[in-house]
């Protein structure tokens, strides 16, 4: 792990993984994200700074999200210093796999001029995405801030692109699963190599306490209904498989399976790896 650039690499079989947080890490009070917190919980405070990850497999290189970028300064983006200090240029990378279209996780897409930071690069992202990233700011698919970023990377993706509508494999190892609620077209990625499974899962939860406990709301979500079930789904499937997991809003290092706990629905996190 390197502390300047808050990177942690490791390996799943034969993929090897290097998760960037982008930017400063900070903590949030549980009740600024939730309503009706639980008495138990009343204390919690969760780390917040986006990231995102590096999959180098035998055969191409893929990353998962871009992070903040230079379009949302003054926030802070560490990921080309990652980069260049892991020895990543941006014309390696061959595949972009997208979880969602927040700021925080497509900015890093394009430069200040308008042209794409990984200029060899194929996308994968929901067709609802798509469809939000070519759509009128009324219709409140993304940020309003948003409209002129959205619609040039809309343009500078065309033609370079794989849209997915349900769960498949988009390279061996790799799949594509939607993720519905957090924000129209949130898509997670499962990692499989030599029988090791890893998630990433995006925003689907913020915190590993949000799988332990996926009955927690977030009113700000798109659905948060739907987020909040598709949460247990997530930890149930995670737990099945016993699987590793990253979020884009974890801890750098803070990677790590699920466990059963008391009760049908809870569960426990068990971190992994150094800390």
């Amino acid at each position: 792990m390197t502390s300047a650039s808050a990177s942690y690499r490791f390996e799943l079989g034969r993929f090897e993984i290097l998760v960037v947080k982008d930017g400063a890490g900070g903590r949030r009070p549980l009740s600024d994200l939730v309503e009706d917190v639980p008495e138990d919980l009343i204390e919690r405070d969760i780390f917040m700074e986006g990231g995102l990850m590096v999959v180098d497999t035998p055969d191409a290189r893929f990353l998962i999200d871009a992070g903040n970028g230079p379009n949302r300064w003054p926030r802070t983006h560490a990921a080309e210093t990652a980069f260049e200090e892991e020895g990543i240029p941006p014309e390696s990378i061959d595949t972009v796999l997208l979880t969602h279209g927040d700021p925080d996780h497509i900015s890093g897409l394009l430069t200040r001029d308008g042209t794409l930071v990984y200029p060899n690069a194929h996308y994968v992202l929901h067709i609802d995405l798509w469809r939000a990233l070519n759509s009128d700011p009324s219709a409140g698919l993304y940020f309003a801030a948003q409209e002129d970023f959205v619609h040039q990377l809309a343009a500078r993706i065309e033609g370079r692109s794989t849209l997915i509508e349900a769960e498949r494999e988009v390279w061996p190892g790799i799949r594509a699963i939607p993720a519905r609620g957090h924000r129209i077209g949130h898509t997670v990625y499962r990692l499989d190599s030599e029988d090791n499974v890893l998630f990433h899962i995006g925003d689907a939860a913020f915190d590993p306490l949000f799988l332990e406990r996926p009955e927690l709301v977030i009113p700000a979500e798109y659905k948060p209904a739907q987020a909040s079930a598709t949460r247990a789904v997530i930890a149930r499937r995670a737990l099945t498989e016993n699987a590793l997991i990253v979020g884009s809003h974890f801890e750098v290092a803070n990677v790590g399976r699920l466990e059963r706990a008391t009760g049908d629905e809870t569960y426990r996190w068990i971190p992994w790896g150094p800390r």
